[in-house]
Formats: structure tokens, sequence, C-alpha cells
């Protein structure tokens, strides 16, 4: 993704863990709301006076990281010595409130300027006037990252021609239609690597067999959308989509992806591994996904590519003799860039501050040093180096500092676990490598038009599918599905559909 040394895109959905409620520094200034920074056509640079020290107000998903306030000075004296000077003041909102408390602070006027969101959610955070655009700022306080940063990732984060987010830096084809495997496990069975769902359901039959503590999957069934599904580009995420875009397809086509024979087949394979004992009986037995697996509660979980690289660590501590795989069904098929951008740094429409919010994203990828200090902590107090790698050997628990990293990740900068081997590092940064982009990197949908009918839509998905007993294996697709379709078409999924196409259309013809 960076022209000085990756050609890489942006991982598509990143697995929401839950969290407990917790604020960290929140203000509750009730200020007036500024004008909405789009229809104005610019952005207000605020009206802080030369020298004066900027607080950046940051809204951020989950909760707190340890260590949190000692980081947060480091990190403002080390701003300053750069000729920044200001600090950073922290909002952490839980995950099941985040996207709608973004609206929520914007149309108060609250005065928050950064934020991090989702490629998913960016155009619904553009019609709502909850994003400003940044092309301007970009320009005067952001040049490192327009030097470095690719035109087609950047081209993932516009809309209506205009730029509203500042993209992260990793791999992107198809890296999260994947699963996490305990590789200690599988060669303590006698097993061989896992290349297929085939190899992977034997594994987990002998997780049920040999280790009955240990539940054999959990999380959801993810990594089969590789198989089933190659080329389906659905909104970032298959499980979570409604629609699908077939790109082998001509011309393309947005389908309703509850009616395609890849889904029924997703959801009847999830229903088996339910029913064989492989999958949670209650879908609601854990609550922290990742944290659980780290505990071995679990032997496979739906991942990407990167997430074997933030859990190792934890998983090593609590479990010394662990191996962590990372499994990819067809992996000798084509990958597909159906999007370059997935986690994004955003700046809100009401900020007080974007110049410097720019500056800041800009000052944190512009160094080895910046980017450790704001991801990992403070050297030999939150982390130690082992060389390119980061340990936390000899670190006391309450300052290993975990913050949201996955937001900004930087492959240029980032220390991997030394627990990632060789192998599997290199595997990571050749992994889009020969993959094809397909033309609707770029693409963003305008929900405005059809609002009504898509919260109705959303709201179906979510109780059936989504969140619902189907991707959790608890109910036959055979039982539901025909209520199931005829309550989305009555809810208006056609006419959804449709707006889908003629904007997608619009789009294609724009390329041409």
């Amino acid at each position: 993704m960076f022209k000085s040394k990756f050609f890489m895109g942006s991982i598509i959905a990143t697995v929401l863990v839950s969290t407990l409620l917790a604020g960290c520094g929140t203000s509750n200034n009730a200020n007036t709301p500024s004008k909405n920074a789009e229809a104005q056509g610019e952005t207000s640079t605020g009206n802080t006076a030369a020298g004066e020290e900027v607080t950046l107000n940051i809204l951020f998903p989950g909760d707190p990281p340890k260590d949190l306030d000692a980081i947060n000075a480091a990190i403002a004296t080390k701003l300053k010595a750069d000729g920044l000077n200001m600090k950073l003041n922290y909002t952490f909102v839980p995950w099941e409130t985040y996207t709608n408390k973004q609206s929520l602070v914007v149309a108060a006027g609250e005065k928050y300027d950064l934020t991090w969101t989702h490629i998913s959610n960016l155009s619904q955070g553009v019609s709502k006037n909850v994003l400003m655009p940044l092309d301007d700022l970009l320009k005067s306080d952001g040049p490192g990252l327009l030097k470095d940063i690719s035109d087609f990732v950047w081209k993932a984060v516009k809309v209506d021609g205009k730029t509203y987010a500042i993209p992260r830096v990793v791999p992107v084809a198809q890296s999260n239609d994947t699963f996490q495997i305990r590789g200690d496990l599988r060669k303590k069975y006698g097993l061989p690597e896992i290349k297929s769902s085939a190899d992977f359901e034997k594994y987990l039959e002998a997780v049920k067999t040999n280790d009955p503590t240990i539940t054999p999957l959990a999380g959801g069934a993810g990594g089969l959308v590789r198989e089933l599904a190659p080329s389906y580009f659905a909104n970032g995420d298959f499980t979570g989509s409604f629609f699908y875009i077939d790109v082998n397809e001509t011309p393309l086509k947005v389908k309703n992806l509850f009616a395609s024979e890849a889904y029924e087949q997703y959801v009847n394979k999830t229903r088996d591994w339910y029913k064989k004992g492989y999958l949670p009986s209650d879908p609601n037995m854990f609550k922290d996904i990742n944290g659980d697996f780290a505990k071995g509660r679990m032997a496979a979980m739906p991942s990407n590519i990167l997430r074997p690289t933030e859990i190792i660590d934890a998983l090593k501590t609590n479990i010394p003799d662990a191996e962590l795989e990372f499994v990819q069904f067809a992996s000798d098929k084509p990958k597909y860039i159906f999007t370059s951008a997935d986690n994004l740094l955003s700046v809100l429409s009401t900020s007080k501050h974007p110049k410097e919010a720019v500056a800041f994203v800009n000052w944190l990828h512009s160094s080895q040093e910046n980017y450790d200090l704001f991801s990992l902590g403070v050297k030999d107090v939150n982390f130690k180096a082992d060389g390119n790698s980061a340990s936390y050997e000899g670190i006391s628990p309450d300052k290993q500092y975990f913050p949201i990293s996955w937001a900004w990740t930087d492959l240029r900068y980032n220390k991997f676990s030394k627990y990632i081997t060789p192998e599997q590092l290199d595997v990571i940064k050749t992994w889009d490598d020969g993959a094809v982009q397909t033309p609707l990197i770029g693409f963003s949908i305008n929900t405005e038009p059809v609002k009504a009918e898509l919260a109705k839509v959303s709201a179906i998905a979510s109780e059936y599918s989504t969140q619902g007993p189907l991707m959790n294996g608890v109910v036959d697709f055979a039982a539901v599905k025909d209520k199931f379709l005829s309550r989305l078409n009555d809810a208006g999924i056609d006419k959804v559909l449709a707006e889908y196409q003629k904007q997608l259309d619009a789009f294609l013809a724009q390329q041409k």
C-alpha cells in the first residue's frame, strides 16, 4: 500500500469484541453545532492562537488501555519536541453504542476531533454529516500521508470525489475470509496442515473427541466464505451484509445475498457444525472471542491475516507451548481486492482542530519512534524491543498498553511478536502479490435515498442472520427461509438493491 515499500491495501472488516462501558476524559461541553463542513465546501481551522497548546479530543470504541495517562504524557512531550504543541484527550465508548455516539456528538455540536470509523460505514457517516472532508487538510497538514499512501488506496475513502478518512496500511486481498487455529493441537492429533473445509472439519472433530473441555470453534464460520463465495463482494463482510456483487459476472449486478446458493450453503454448514457440537450450544458463551482464544477456551475462530499477530503474545503467556496457525481455504486460487481500505481515522464535522488532527496522524506515520510510542507505549516501560519484534516479557500486566492500534496499522513500522515465524511474516508481507484489483475499488454507497427501507431490511437481517440464529447455527435455514425472504421483500429489499445497482452503474460509467 505504501509506495516506498508495500503494494498493499487494508483488511476488510475487523471482528468487534464486546467491551464494558467505560469512559475516559469525556468532555460534556454543549457547544453550538458548527455548520456542516461538506456543505461549506471547506473546513474550519478553529481559532487557536499561535503557540497555544491544542487539546485533540479523540473518540474511540472499547475500553481505555492500561497506563494510558503516563503514555499520553510521553506522547505530548514528543509532540512538543517535534514542533506540535498539542496533547490528546480520549473518550472511550462501548462498541454497541459507538456508531450512534458519533452521530450524537455531532448533532450536539460537541468538539470531538479524531475518530475511528470503518469503510462499511463511511458513506453513511458522510450522508449524516458526521465526517469532514479532508482534501485541503491533507495537502496542508498531511503531505507525508499523501506521498506515501498509494493512489488506489485513497480512492477507496472518497465519497462524491471528496476524501473523508485516512486509511491504515495492511494487506487487503480477501484477508478476512480466514480462520486461526491451535497449531499445537493439530500436531498433537497427527493431522496435516489445513487447506480446505474438509481438513478443518477433521480438526474440529479431533478437538471435540480429544479435548472435550475446549470448544472446537467459536465466533462463527467466516472462513468458509473463501471456499463457498470467493468472488463475492459483500459490503466488506459476508456475515454482516444483505447484498453481494459477484466480480466474475458480466455485467456486475447487486443481488440479494440471502437468496444466493452460497449463503444457503454457508448457513447449512454452520448448522451442521452446530449439531455436531463444534460450535457453542449457547452463542453468547464467549463475550471476548480474542481473549477467550488466548486463554485456550476454544481451538479455532474466524480471523484475518493480522489477528494472529495480535493474539499470539497473550496466548503464549497463558499457554507457553501453544502454537497459532493461520488458515485460508483454497489458498492457491486467485485473491481479489474488492476495496483497498477498511479501518480508518476520520475527523468529525464539528471538530475545533481539524488541521491539528490531520497533522497528528501525519506525525504518527512519519517515523518508527512516533509509531511505536502511540501503538506500543514507552520502550522498556510498556514493551521491550526484541530486534524488529515487540516483547512483553518482564513487563508488569498493569503496564501492558494495548490500544486499538489495528485502527492505524502501518506495516512499514509494525513490530510483530517474536513468536511470529519468518515464514509467517513473509506471508503477511507478500499477501497482496498477484491479487486481482476489481472494478469495485472506490465504490461506496449513499444510503440516504433508501434509508427507510434499509432500516427495515437491516433489522430483519439482524434478527435472522447478522446477529441471529442462522449465523450461530441454532436453526435450520429451511425452517425459516420462506418467511425470512418474504419479510425482506415486504420491507423493500428490492428497492434497496435497485438503488444500489443504479449507483454501481453510475460509478462504473465514471471509471471508463
